[in-house]
């Protein structure tokens, strides 16, 4: 009985290397919509959350929004942005500490263009049948759109320009338009087409010349929203005491929530008492840390599926923690 009682007191002094524990951490705001590039025209809530010098997510802080270029995306105060044209612009989300101290998080998002300029007009306006009173856009007088697409975001817009030749140069001629499925996509008398869902339509300008209609038509796919965002984090185990623990994970966004998984260069020591992982604010403490669970494969590949309502950047820091004797055995990173 007394070797047991032996082992376990030396275990526990040699896995208790810090006697005390500090739990302060500095306060963080932290932006937690990894949004990288959005098209033109979209509209998205950016979310930031505040939490305090021990770690804990503050529920009921006060955020304020702001745009180092409202031009290129423009912020309500709440964080509810919308793109105007393309351009990188850098978001700051802005609160105060309890201590006074003001804290800044920013995010920097590129604006793309939300069309697809046709490469080939001629391929993408289909051919147009004639009769007694219609003729071609492509005899004169001749009509034509110079800024033609043959693809647009869904829930944006897109303004044609519109080139009409005809005998009389002063004349303005009233263009009409049409769109093929409304549903798909609108568009109103001033050739301002919006994309309503994903979905293919076609597009119509006419113009009426001496009892002639000439007409011209451009043929558009709509397609959903596809913002670029983060996905995953990945990283390396350090170990932080006298025991083996190194190796890459992987923190992903899945169908069925986060997927933390580790790489098969992982290893831990495998005579570590009550070995737990953790996912936590404060690198110090388990204290309102989430708990992962007991480690029960110490070498190799694996993985563990998380609560769905466990966000991506929730949590800053992998812990493995000695739990018998509540002593850090090791640490990583997720995110800066």
């Amino acid at each position: 009985m007394k070797p047991l009682i032996s082992f376990v007191f030396l275990l526990f002094l040699s896995c208790s290397g810090i006697d005390l524990i500090e739990d302060y951490v500095p306060p963080t705001l932290r932006i937690t919509t990894t949004i990288e590039k959005a098209p033109v025209g979209a509209s998205f809530k950016l979310n930031a959350f505040y939490f305090n010098n021990i770690g804990d997510r503050v529920e009921d802080a006060s955020i304020q929004w702001t745009s180092s270029n409202p031009e290129i995306i423009f912020i309500e105060t709440t964080g509810k942005a919308t793109t105007k044209m393309e351009g990188t612009a850098q978001l700051t989300a802005q609160t105060v500490s309890e201590e006074g101290t003001t804290i800044e998080a920013k995010i920097s998002i590129s604006v793309i263009s939300n069309v697809i300029l046709n490469p080939d007009p001629e391929t993408m306006i289909p051919y147009t049948e004639e009769n007694d009173n219609t003729i071609s856009a492509s005899r004169t007088p001749t009509l034509d759109i110079t800024n033609s697409i043959s693809e647009i975001f869904e829930q944006t817009s897109y303004q044609f320009e519109v080139d009409f030749q005809g005998e009389n140069e002063n004349a303005t001629p009233e263009l009409n338009w049409s769109s093929s499925d409304d549903t798909i996509l609108e568009v109103d008398e001033n050739g301002l087409v919006t994309a309503i869902t994903s979905g293919v339509a076609t597009v119509t300008v006419s113009v009426v010349v001496s009892d002639t209609t000439i007409l011209v038509q451009n043929y558009i796919e709509v397609i959903a929203i596809m913002m670029e965002t983060k996905t995953s984090y990945s990283g390396n185990l350090e170990t932080k005491s006298g025991y083996t623990l190194e190796g890459s994970f992987t923190l992903s966004e899945t169908d069925d929530g986060l997927l933390l998984s580790l790489g098969e260069d992982y290893k831990a020591s495998i005579t570590l008492p009550g070995l737990y992982v953790y996912l936590s604010n404060n690198l110090n403490t388990t204290q309102q840390a989430f708990e992962i669970g007991a480690v029960s494969v110490f070498s190799g590949a694996h993985s563990y599926q998380l609560p769905t309502s466990i966000g991506l950047m929730d949590y800053q820091y992998l812990l493995y923690w000695c739990k018998p004797f509540n002593v850090k055995v090791g640490e990583a990173k997720i995110y800066d």
